[in-house]
């Protein structure tokens, strides 16, 4: 389980990650990411991020064609969640090949990654899948939270809880496509969040009858931006089921880029 935090935040305030995305100590963008554990620690991300390319058409995200070479991830600190250790991670080898795994079957098609990370021994481990979480029913129309980082680190070091909802059926998931559309606007600082159901009351159980008490927590997805053009008023995003976050850490296919 996640150590007690010094300060009164939510724990899944700390789950999200700010991170640079670096080309030669030249910062290219900034995104989102968190941490997951089973046999070691997983750097968890969009695909996109650490590729700087479009998953879906193959071509780069900005003009410059910069692809990074590096990550920079910001830990919250033992002393404080606020408090940040900034770490650099690698994201290719000496051959210049990728340190990403891929999803074993989709590989990029999916738009997640898991980076094999160390995490220093003055960061806080903040592995969201070790955090308290039950499992919340999902269907189309719930509010669910993008936690994330529109805006880069900011003074609070801690991201932002965007409201969304869930906008196609999740059960169309794995049998007509991968993912799943959330309504909301976001910014590109955003890409990587995870996606979190909450309840402070009420709420249902998957595949139980009945109604549930008190605050209930559950990670469901992965978040990796709008659909569409930057100006298009759309406001749909994409997110992957949390699934496959488990099924790219056991696979250990790693990317061929």
């Amino acid at each position: 389980m996640i150590e007690r935090l010094l300060l009164p935040v939510d724990v899944y305030s700390v789950a999200a990650l700010p991170v640079d995305l670096l080309f030669n100590k030249t910062k290219l963008a900034t995104a989102t990411a968190f941490i997951w554990h089973s046999d070691r620690h997983y750097l968890i991300t969009n695909w996109h991020n650490v590729a700087g390319m479009n998953p879906f058409t193959g071509k780069h995200l900005a003009d410059h064609a910069g692809e990074p070479d590096a990550v920079v991830v910001y830990f919250p600190m033992r002393e404080g969640a606020t408090d940040r250790w900034s770490v650099h991670f690698r994201l290719r080898d000496d051959q210049g090949q990728p340190n990403w795994f891929v999803h074993p079957k989709h590989g990029r098609s999916v738009d997640v990654v898991a980076i094999p990370i160390n995490i220093p021994t003055e960061a806080l481990p903040t592995p969201i899948n070790k955090m308290n979480s039950e499992p919340l029913d999902i269907q189309v129309g719930m509010d669910v939270y993008v936690l994330g980082y529109p805006f880069g680190i900011g003074k609070t070091s801690l991201p932002v809880w965007k409201r969304a909802s869930i906008a196609s059926e999740p059960s169309l998931i794995f049998d007509q496509q991968l993912y799943m559309f959330l309504d909301t606007a976001s910014r590109r600082g955003m890409s990587g969040a995870p996606v979190i159901r909450r309840s402070w009351s009420a709420h249902s159980l998957e595949g139980q009858k009945g109604i549930m008490g008190g605050v209930a927590t559950r990670f469901i997805g992965v978040y990796s931006g709008r659909v569409g053009a930057p100006d298009d008023n759309l406001q749909l995003g994409l997110m992957w089921p949390a699934s496959f976050v488990e099924e790219i850490t056991r696979g250990n296919r790693r990317d061929s880029l």
